[in-house]
């Protein structure tokens, strides 16, 4: 199994819309297994493993996030271990989503939208288009690990198609996921709706880092330049 793939969904139809000048017509997703180049937000760190909490966090300061809630789920039917804040890895509890790639011992926590119907639903004071995360161990099977909001939806076979990854992969790999071209959305809804799965994942921000800004800027200059040579080679023909 190769643990450094990458790959993305939909970059031939995004980059025609682009040209065109439309809006995209389906979401753009890029998975990989070697990221994230996103920071993601700072949960803390747990001292042991497992469930840490299930309190509703407010106004984080991270990416015009307002509210992550969490409601119901169970794992392995367990009411003690519901949808929440956790940290390291417990065997058919939750499995770390860090790093990208195979998952490792990390002790970072992160969020879990628990089996048997538990969610985790995060609000954002302004509308988006855009959604990074560390999404954990992407399932294929209907209902493992889901993302609604804004009339979008997003699962794990998604995530699996953009990496080029078999579904023999499934429920193997944590992914850095970078989703573009998003119907605009205030809320989404990350769910399981198994009996013997939970989504694992951190939010991370869809706000360029500053090295990608200067390329950005370095691009627009160099396209700028070449337009200005074009219009001068033709007004001296």
């Amino acid at each position: 199994m190769n643990a450094f793939k990458t790959g993305t969904l939909a970059v031939a139809l995004a980059a025609g819309s682009v040209l065109a000048g439309t809006a995209l017509a389906s979401p753009v997703i890029s998975a990989s297994t070697t990221g994230p180049s996103f920071a993601v937000l700072n949960l803390g760190t747990g001292t042991t493993a497992g469930w840490q909490s299930s309190a509703t966090i407010t106004n984080p300061g991270f990416d015009d996030i307002t509210s992550i809630t969490f409601s119901g789920g169970a794992a392995s039917g367990n009411p003690a271990d519901g949808s929440g804040v956790y940290s390291g890895t417990v065997y058919k509890v939750a499995t770390t989503p860090f790093p990208a790639g195979t998952p490792g011992d990390s002790m970072q926590n992160y969020l879990v939208a628990q089996a048997h119907g538990g969610t985790v639903t995060i609000d954002f004071s302004t509308p988006q288009t855009s959604l990074a995360l560390e999404w954990g161990t992407a399932d294929v099977a209907a209902g493992y690990n889901v993302i609604t909001g804004g009339g979008n939806t997003i699962d794990g076979a998604m995530i699996l198609a953009a990496a080029g990854l078999p579904s023999s992969d499934s429920g193997k790999m944590n992914f850095a996921v970078d989703i573009t071209g998003l119907n605009p959305f205030t809320s989404l809804t990350f769910s399981d709706s198994t009996s013997a799965s939970s989504f694992e994942f951190d939010i991370g921000s869809t706000v360029p880092e500053p090295g990608s800004l200067a390329l950005m800027a370095m691009g627009l200059a160099g396209l700028g330049f070449m337009v200005r040579r074009r219009r001068s080679a033709k007004s001296s023909v």
